[in-house]
C-alpha cells in the first residue's frame, strides 16, 4: 500500500516530465529524420539526410565559429566585470547599489536588443553617430562586420553580467570571514586573499555561472535577431540565427530540427564535461 501511494505521488511529476521535456525532445529527434520542405506536398523519412546537408554546408560551421567566439568573450568579460561587482558589493550594505546593478536582468532581451540598436545607431544613436565620432572611431558598428559582432557581445554583457553578478555575490557572502582573518594573521596581502581563499572557494559558483552561460549563449536568439538580424552579411548569425534561417526562410524544417538536435548535444556534452571535471576536483570526503 505505500509503495502504490508513492507511486500516485510521482506520476503527475512524471508526467509533467514527459510532456514538458521529453516529448518535445522526442519530436526534434523525429523530425530532423524527415524530409519537411514546405514548398515540397511530400514528407517522407530520411534517415541522416539532414545531417548530412548540414554538417557538409560551409554555413553551419561559419555559424559555429561566431557562436564560439560570441560565448567566449562575452562570457570572459561577463565573468571579469560580474566578480568584480560581487567583490565590491560583497560587504556592502547599500541595497539600492545592488538593484541598480541588476537592473539590466530584469529588462526583456527584445527592449535590450531595440535600446542598443538605436545607441549604436550610425546616424541618430547616441554611441554610433556621436560618442564614437568624437572619440575618432569613423565606424558604423552595426554595418561594419567584426563591429558588429562586438556589439552585440557588449550588448549581451550589459543584460547578462547581473546574473553572474548574483551569483558569485552569493558565493561570496557564504564563504566564513573566519578564512579571511585566518589568512591575515599568516601575513597574507588582499591579493593572497583572493587568490588562496576566495578563488578556490567560488569553484562550485564557477561551475554553474559556467554551465548557465553556455546554455544561455547557444540558446540566444532575440536581441542578436532584433539588433543584426545575423548581419551584415552573415557575421553575425549565431547557431540560433541560422536555425531560424533555415525553418522560415528556406523552409526546411527538417534540416533545422537537425540543427536542433546539434544544439541540445552541444549543451549536454558541455554540461556532461564541466560536471565530470567538477566532481574531479571536488575533495573527497573524509571517512
Amino acid at each position: 500500500m505505500t509503495m502504490t501511494w508513492r507511486l500516485w505521488f510521482i506520476a503527475p511529476m512524471v508526467m509533467a516530465l514527459a510532456t514538458v521535456v521529453l516529448f518535445p525532445t522526442g519530436y526534434l529527434f523525429w523530425m530532423s529524420t524527415q524530409h519537411w520542405l514546405v514548398t515540397d506536398p511530400f514528407r517522407f523519412y530520411n534517415g541522416i539526410d539532414n545531417f548530412t546537408r548540414l554538417l557538409g554546408g560551409s554555413d553551419f560551421w561559419q555559424a559555429l565559429r561566431i557562436t564560439g567566439a560570441y560565448l567566449v568573450f562575452s562570457t570572459l568579460l561577463m565573468f571579469a566585470l560580474g566578480l568584480g561587482l560581487a567583490l565590491t558589493f560583497a560587504r556592502a550594505s547599500a541595497g539600492w547599489m545592488r538593484a541598480i546593478v541588476v537592473m539590466p536582468l530584469v529588462i526583456p532581451p527584445v527592449v535590450a536588443g531595440f535600446t542598443w540598436r538605436f545607441l549604436l545607431n550610425g546616424e541618430i544613436g547616441f554611441l554610433g553617430a556621436f560618442l564614437m565620432p568624437m572619440a575618432g572611431l569613423d565606424v558604423n558598428p552595426l554595418a561594419e562586420p567584426r563591429a558588429a559582432l562586438f556589439s552585440i557581445v557588449i550588448a549581451d554583457v550589459w543584460s547578462r553580467t547581473p546574473f553572474m553578478f548574483l551569483i558569485f555575490l552569493a558565493a561570496l557572502q557564504s564563504i566564513p570571514k573566519d578564512y579571511y582573518e585566518a589568512a591575515r594573521m599568516d601575513g597574507a596581502n588582499p591579493f593572497h586573499e583572493f587568490l588562496f581563499v576566495t578563488l578556490p572557494l567560488l569553484k562550485g559558483a564557477l561551475f554553474v555561472a559556467v554551465l548557465f552561460r553556455l546554455v544561455d549563449a547557444i540558446n540566444t536568439f532575440e536581441m542578436v535577431f532584433v539588433m543584426t538580424r545575423g548581419g551584415p552579411g552573415r557575421s553575425t548569425q549565431i547557431l540560433s540565427i541560422f536555425g531560424w534561417r533555415t525553418a522560415f526562410q528556406e523552409l526546411d524544417f527538417g534540416k533545422a530540427a537537425a540543427l536542433g538536435v546539434i544544439m541540445l548535444i552541444i549543451c549536454l556534452a558541455g554540461a556532461m564535461l564541466m560536471f565530470r571535471q567538477f566532481l574531479r576536483n571536488e575533495p573527497e570526503a573524509s571517512p
